[in-house]
């Protein structure tokens, strides 16, 4: 298995500072958030919230990226009771994450951010923060 080439030291930089302003942005309209840090570290959390996290990768799937994280419960329950998960985890955690995704979208950009959900690669669940939108005066 091959992994992709990383960003230098600089582009990390600017992936962290990226990160942390959105996480500002999230936190002041009250949204619950945590830090996810650099994605190859693999950091999860257990709780639901928004998780704000980078990828050093230097082809199109690195960036700075934000998604829904579901409850404990919620993932918990497809191990313990698949039958349960099928009637009730997966439809209701499906519209929490597309709910939560689509407000997500709707936030950042209120705050002035680039956004893309087309095209994230290995990042599927998650929203891509491209940079701040440009005002054109």
């Amino acid at each position: 298995m091959t992994f992709p080439a990383r960003v230098d030291k600089d582009g990390e930089k600017s992936l962290v500072q990226r990160a942390v302003a959105v996480e500002k942005d999230l936190r002041f309209v009250g949204l619950p958030v945590i830090r996810g840090g650099e994605s190859w570290a693999g950091a999860t959390t257990g709780a639901s919230t928004f998780v704000v996290y980078y990828d050093t990768s230097a082809d199109s799937s690195g960036g700075v990226f934000a998604t829904w994280e579901p409850s404990a419960e919620l993932k918990e329950l497809f191990i313990d009771s698949p039958q349960l998960a099928l009637q009730r985890a997966i439809p209701l955690g499906s519209a929490a994450l597309e709910a939560m995704t689509v407000a997500l979208v709707e936030v950042l950009t209120a705050a002035g951010w680039e956004t893309d959900r087309m095209n994230v690669g290995c990042h599927e669940a998650s929203v891509r923060i491209l940079g701040r939108l440009t005002t054109t005066t």
